[in-house]
């Protein structure tokens, strides 16, 4: 099936540069019940300008990254998942700053994929790049706005959330409803699939799991400072100073984690590591420790 949209893509190819997994500020509909609980980034790099960095010449994503933001009211949902999640669960933040750094990592390894010629699925289903970062983007905003409705069965309620909001912005980048059924379908399967169980499918839905892996620095431990309460996966987490992406010396990819002591390579194994075996690049990317100088995937 050929993908068609009002626009056509720019088929220049753009260079790729490492990137740092930081956030933006979330604005919330609790402000004072949980918003407090979101620590700042060390890094000011906001997420949404490293989104509209990547997508800015791909008009497809550029429009719907347009859409969910001023149209959808996603941010409600957003808002929501981060409050079930900081607030009720006591976990780290799975709003509006997550759904961006995993969108902004999301992309800049599907970029570092397609400059080494490794295809996403939706090309080889008769797309383009943009339609690629279309999906991508708006998987990877979508992935976690299931905990607006409760942490169990999220990545069920997940795709129940977003088929609405497909089903709003796709028609209006894709008339045709054949191709944006098939659209919303790769959306939906990347992020059934982001947890990495069920496996990832697709090219891009294995791009999901890993991005969404890949936000696991200490800024993003909401609850994690009093050590004597905490959880390893939150004492791994406070360990991790930065990870960054990018094109890696023998593979396209290369995520690179900074940390201070050993404790985050609970983090690592956990979480990274499965999500990137269980889908479809793990002949495409390493995993760098600076801290040991050591290739630990």
């Amino acid at each position: 099936m050929e993908v068609h949209g009002k626009h056509t893509m720019n088929q220049t190819t753009r260079s790729c540069t490492k990137i740092t997994v930081s956030d933006t500020d979330a604005s919330s509909l609790y402000p004072s019940s949980y918003q407090d609980h979101i620590p700042e980034p060390d890094v000011r790099h906001s997420a949404g300008r490293r989104i509209e960095d990547h997508i800015s010449s791909y008009p497809k994503a550029s429009l719907a990254w347009e859409l969910l933001i001023k149209v959808s009211h996603i941010s409600v949902l957003w808002d929501m998942a981060a409050f079930t999640t900081t607030e009720r669960l006591r976990m780290n933040d799975h709003g509006r700053i997550h759904a961006q750094v995993t969108a902004a990592s999301a992309l800049t390894i599907l970029d570092l994929l397609c400059s080494s010629d490794i295809k996403p699925d939706i090309i080889k289903k008769g797309g383009d790049l943009d339609d690629a970062m279309l999906i991508v983007l708006v998987s990877a905003l979508c992935h976690d706005i299931g905990n607006a409705i409760h942490r169990d069965s999220h990545l069920s309620h997940s795709m129940m959330l977003a088929q609405p909001i497909l089903d709003m912005i796709l028609p209006v980048i894709y008339p045709d409803p054949k191709t944006a059924l098939l659209m919303s379908t790769v959306i939906l399967s990347a992020i059934h699939s982001h947890h990495g169980d069920p496996k990832p499918l697709t090219i891009e839905g294995s791009i999901i799991s890993v991005a969404d892996a890949s936000d696991m620095t200490k800024g993003r431990a909401c609850h994690s400072t009093d050590i004597s309460t905490a959880s390893m996966h939150a004492i791994s987490t406070l360990a991790i100073d930065d990870v960054i992406i990018t094109r890696g010396l023998n593979r396209p990819v290369e995520i690179q984690i900074l940390m201070s002591q050993l404790a985050g390579m609970f983090q690592i194994h956990e979480t990274l590591i499965p999500k990137i075996h269980a889908g479809l690049l793990k002949e495409h990317i390493n995993v760098y420790i600076p801290l040991q100088d050591q290739y630990i995937y």
